[in-house]
């Protein structure tokens, strides 16, 4: 791991947050800006997607997310390996279903970020959903 400045963390959260708002607003220019020609990506469900299939996924009108709030900067693991970043985050998910139904659920996210020509872009990413454990009284 390198030393980085704090503008480097910065530069990688303000894409994340970016990512995130173009996913809620079902946004596909900007997610084609914002991810990797090669992006590998994994929804909670376990399906893999390629960078198309990820954004044709997430861009259907009235279906997916429909926010997304953040733990934030502080709570978020944001680590560099030369050009490469590796984010460990956790995000509060609004999703909406085929049927219409509105689902809340906390997804832990694992995400890298790769800097090219002076940009980030998104090159893999992994949400797991967090399941709420059953605790005895």
């Amino acid at each position: 791991m390198i030393s980085v400045q704090s503008t480097t963390v910065q530069e990688v959260w303000d894409v994340l947050l970016n990512i995130d708002k173009a996913l809620v607003e079902k946004n596909a220019v900007e997610l084609e800006r914002l991810i990797s020609p090669d992006f590998i990506g994994a929804a909670p469900t376990g399906q893999s997607f390629t960078k198309e299939a990820y954004i044709q996924h997430h861009c259907k009108p009235g279906f997916g997310i429909m926010a997304l709030t953040e733990e934030g900067i502080d709570a978020t693991a944001i680590r560099f390996y030369g050009n490469t970043a590796v984010v460990n985050r956790r995000a509060h998910s609004q999703f909406k279903l085929p049927a219409g139904n509105l689902v809340e659920y906390d997804v832990q996210r694992l995400e890298v970020l790769l800097k090219a020509n002076n940009e980030w872009q998104l090159v893999s990413g992994q949400g797991t959903q967090v399941m709420q454990l059953a605790r005895p009284n």
